[in-house]
């Protein structure tokens, strides 16, 4: 009874940074389909104006699915871009560095729903790396911010759920030591 009682309370303490750290991965992952470029006062009010018009013509993009666009969008309107030999190179490498992200993110919430704090640490990071080498790509090329666009919301939300991220595993690794010692002090004690 006694033993049952201390897994009892070592899986509540555990509960916590888990559930942080799982939710944290998933909305870094989320990351890829909210508004990473959003447009401007000007060029949003010109868009929905004609909002019904193409703004993308080959991905079936209007004008009014343009004022925010995701990395998913980007990812599209990048493939699209490399089809027609359009700066083929930026393209194909802005695609790769996305989905360098998405898959360190999704490697992140794997590792968070098995457990694993030090492979959710090094892939968050790695995660954030990525993520900083898209925006480093984006502002250097003049996409984003440009006379048209503005930062949307993944770009200011994906570093404060990373470190939350980050939090949440140095946390959840802090609990399995205090749980391993309990268990080893519990061990010598019988």
């Amino acid at each position: 009874m006694k033993g049952y009682v201390m897994n009892l309370r070592k899986n509540k303490k555990m509960m916590y940074p888990f559930l942080i750290t799982v939710v944290a991965a998933i909305l870094m992952l989320m990351m890829v389909l909210l508004p990473y470029a959003s447009a401007n006062s000007e060029y949003k009010e010109i868009l929905i104006k004609d909002s019904d018009a193409m703004y993308v013509r080959e991905l079936g993009m209007t004008n009014s699915e343009a004022i925010n666009i995701s990395l998913l969008e980007f990812v599209k309107i990048y493939l699209e871009t490399a089809k027609q030999d359009i700066q083929k190179e930026a393209s194909i490498a802005c695609i790769v560095i996305i989905v360098i992200f998405t898959v360190f993110a999704l490697l992140t919430v794997f590792l968070s729903l098995i457990k694993k704090p030090i492979g959710i640490i090094v892939s968050d990071i790695l995660a954030l790396i990525a993520f900083k080498i898209i925006h480093f790509d984006f502002e250097d090329r003049g996409v984003i911010p440009s006379s048209s666009y503005n930062w949307g919301i993944t770009n200011y939300l994906t570093y404060i759920i990373g470190i939350i991220t980050i939090i949440g595993a140095v946390w959840m690794f802090i609990e399995e030591k205090k749980n391993k010692e309990l268990a080893e002090n519990e061990s010598n004690t019988i």
